[in-house]
């Protein structure tokens, strides 16, 4: 069979390019370290790569969620720790002046030191993680913990056996500081005979007598008092006024995907952990009253704040206790997720990476036969019939 001369240049011309993109191939995947340079290279093997490079992807993924749930517990749990140290003060505190070995002037010292406590807390509270209020459920950029408007609390009564007294409290305090009015009766009777004395230190000293009646000033900074029933010589009630501390935040605790349909709460919810709604287990209020009953100088309801300052405690342990179990599963796990990446990594690496000493050594064998491709090219390509004629 006859074979023409344009046959045997196209023939040597393919040959050629041919062992170029093989030798091009190859030094491409030494350089990149990348065995497959598009899909098209080995569909099966590229494919199946890709997907493990996804799936380490979506475990990077997870991981850096993890170390945002970290922070969040480690602050949660860092803040709340510190707050109840400050409960443990205020429960120090409330024991040491439950006794009757303390006087007024004695009691209004602690008082104020209850303020401080009180202050820290609300402050604490407050604590932001990266600009993020860490007690505010979902609303994040709101800070959760306020102080209310001046409020005139219900009196805490104190009669004698057979009194009939009884009282409400009201009107607009103008006062700037929170304050606890004591009042005692002095001469007995029904409302309107009986007469009644104010201190707002405690009892160490005393306003001028009054009698009791309907909208009656107690103080000077806008204290009313109604007086009803009949009243016994010695019958004793007080009357705070305070700023209550208010929530903002909202009911939800924010959660971070740490697996396929798993979630886990990396947050606690400020009105359940500190209070600030009015509940069973609001710090905040507990504090004001334990405040009040150390400015009134009532070591028996100093008795009673010491005991609800027990029972927050348990509340918050118990909280602390979650803190701790979540932050080790959110340990245990990144364990897991860079045992799973290693062997993703491993996988994909076996699959696609360049085996250099391979690929150094099918190089040579390409540029060897490159090189004796183009030589006898060069000969069959520069024969011509003028040469034997």
């Amino acid at each position: 069979m006859r074979v023409s001369m344009s046959t045997i240049f196209s023939s040597i011309q393919s040959n050629l390019q041919r062992l170029a993109e093989d030798l091009h191939s190859i030094n491409a995947s030494i350089a990149s370290g990348r065995k497959y340079q598009s899909i098209a290279d080995h569909p099966l093997d590229v494919g199946e790569i890709m997907g493990l490079e996804a799936e380490t992807g979506q475990i990077s993924q997870l991981q850096r969620n993890l170390d945002t749930g970290r922070n969040w517990l480690a602050v949660t749990e860092t803040t709340l720790s510190n707050v109840n140290d400050i409960v443990r003060a205020a429960m120090a505190l409330a024991n040491q002046m439950a006794t009757g070995t303390y006087n007024a002037a004695q009691r209004a010292a602690a008082a104020r030191q209850v303020q401080g406590y009180l202050d820290e807390i609300v402050q604490l509270g407050n604590t932001r993680l990266e600009g993020n209020y860490i007690l505010s459920g979902y609303r994040i950029d709101t800070q959760p913990f306020v102080l209310g408007d001046w409020q005139v609390q219900e009196p805490y009564m104190n009669l004698q056996p057979g009194s009939t007294g009884a009282v409400t409290a009201g009107g607009s305090y103008g006062g700037s500081v929170s304050r606890t009015y004591l009042v005692e009766i002095v001469s007995g009777g029904a409302t309107g005979a009986a007469t009644f004395r104010v201190s707002a230190d405690g009892g160490q000293t005393w306003g001028a007598e009054t009698a009791t009646g309907a909208g009656v000033s107690i103080g000077s900074d806008g204290v009313l008092a109604d007086f009803s029933g009949g009243w016994l010589a010695g019958d004793r009630f007080s009357i705070s006024v305070n700023q209550p501390i208010n929530y903002q935040g909202d009911e939800h605790t924010l959660e971070i995907s740490i697996g396929a349909q798993s979630r886990l709460p990396v947050s606690r919810v400020g009105s359940e952990v500190l209070g600030g709604t009015g509940g069973l287990q609001d710090v905040f209020q507990m504090l004001a009253r334990l405040k009040s009953s150390l400015e009134a100088n009532d070591p028996q309801r100093v008795g009673a704040g010491l005991e609800e300052l027990r029972s927050y405690q348990s509340h918050l342990t118990g909280i602390l206790t979650g803190l701790g179990a979540a932050h080790n599963r959110v340990t245990i796990k990144n364990q897991v997720f860079e045992t799973i990446k290693g062997e993703l990594t491993s996988k994909a690496s076996a699959k696609g990476d360049t085996d250099l000493v391979e690929a150094v050594n099918a190089l040579k064998t390409k540029e060897t036969a490159y090189q004796a491709a183009l030589l006898a090219s060069t000969k069959v390509m520069s024969l011509s019939l003028l040469d034997y004629l």
